[in-house]
């Protein structure tokens, strides 16, 4: 079994989980959320993908090195806009040709009324 490090770089945690998890050469990023509820979908989305690169990085990664998302959005009408968002986030950061794979789906419920969308990720180093 590989070497397992608890990663939380300030990250709030309520319940029992880490925000995230180095195993070995991988890195299991939670799903994060954004903290501010008033903002809107591109808000949120940017706000939680910052999260997610203050955790790759904390384990030693950086957003090149994420490999799969997964997204959950409140309402799929707004895809078109959370995925702007993602894509000049990953294009800022260096990654515009080999974006993460991954999976978009629209769920009902997210942890807060306010949430609009919970990102988790896979990095490897």
């Amino acid at each position: 079994m590989p070497d397992i490090e608890m990663i939380n770089p300030g990250t709030p945690v309520v319940g029992p989980y880490n925000p995230g998890i180095k195993a070995g050469n991988l890195v299991f990023i939670s799903g994060q959320v954004s903290a501010q509820s008033d903002e809107d979908i591109k808000e949120q989305t940017l706000s939680t993908l910052n999260k997610i690169k203050k955790i790759v990085e904390a384990g030693g990664g950086k957003v090149s090195s994420i490999v799969r998302t997964t997204i959950f959005l409140k309402n799929i009408s707004e895809f078109s806009e959370m995925n702007g968002v993602y894509k000049k986030f990953f294009d800022d950061n260096g990654v515009s040709k080999a974006y993460p794979s991954r999976v978009t789906v629209e769920i009902s419920n997210l942890p807060l009324p306010s949430m609009k969308i919970e990102i988790s990720a896979i990095a490897v180093l």
